[in-house]
C-alpha cells in the first residue's frame, strides 16, 4: 500500500498575521521543506489548501483539509501534519502508518496530556465521521476524534524522538523566532 502524506497548508494564520506556509528556516520556506523532508520517505506528498488540493470547504480548518485530501487524492491511509509544525520527523510519521493498523487513526500522546491530531495517521473510514462533523459545524479536530476508533501511542514508546522538537507549533511570532533560535542551534 503506498505510503502517502498531506500538508495542510490552507489555513488563514491569525495569530501570525502572515502566512506560516511562507515562513522561513535556514533559507527555505516551511511549505517547501516538509514537502522536501516528507518526499524522500513517502510515496507521494500532497498539499491541501493549496493548488493542488484546493479546500472543498475553504475556511473551515484542518478538519475540512482532511476532508479535502480523502475525498480528492483517493487514498485509503494518509499521514497528515501541519504546514506550521516545521520540525515533523517522516520517520515518525511513517511509524505511526505503520501502527495505525485496522483502527481510524493512529495518534501520538505526549507527556503533556492530549493526543496530537495534527501529526498523525488516518484511515479512509474517517471520511464519514469527518463530514457529518462539517455538516454539523462541528470543525474542531476533537469532535472527530470522539468518533473514531484511535490508537493512541504513548511517548513513553518512541524512544529516539524528541517529541519536543518534532510536534513544535509555530502560532505567533514568538513561536516563529523561537523556531529560528531552534534551527540556527541545529545548523552548529
Amino acid at each position: 500500500m503506498a505510503r502517502e502524506a498531506v500538508i495542510l497548508a490552507g489555513g488563514r494564520s491569525s495569530r501570525m498575521g502572515r502566512d506560516k506556509a511562507g515562513l522561513t528556516l535556514g533559507g527555505e520556506d516551511f511549505l517547501t521543506r516538509l514537502v522536501t523532508r516528507f518526499r524522500g520517505s513517502f510515496d507521494r506528498v500532497w498539499v491541501s489548501g493549496r493548488w493542488e488540493l484546493p479546500d472543498l470547504r475553504p475556511g473551515q480548518g484542518p478538519l475540512a483539509g482532511l476532508e479535502t485530501a480523502f475525498v480528492r487524492t483517493g487514498a485509503e491511509r494518509l499521514f497528515l501534519t501541519a504546514v506550521d509544525l516545521p520540525f515533523g520527523d517522516p520517520a515518525l510519521a511513517r511509524l505511526l502508518l505503520e501502527k495505525l493498523g485496522e483502527k481510524d487513526a493512529c495518534l501520538i500522546r505526549g507527556n503533556g496530556g492530549k493526543p496530537e491530531p495534527l501529526f498523525a495517521a488516518y484511515r479512509r473510514s474517517c471520511l464519514p465521521h469527518i463530514q457529518a462533523c462539517l455538516d454539523e459545524g462541528r470543525r474542531a479536530m476533537g469532535a472527530l476524534l470522539d468518533r473514531l476508533d484511535c490508537r493512541v501511542v504513548e511517548e513513553g514508546d518512541l524512544p529516539g524522538f524528541d517529541l519536543e522538537h518534532v510536534l513544535f507549533n509555530v502560532n505567533t511570532p514568538e513561536d516563529y523566532r523561537h523556531a529560528e533560535k531552534i534551527s540556527n542551534s541545529s545548523l552548529q
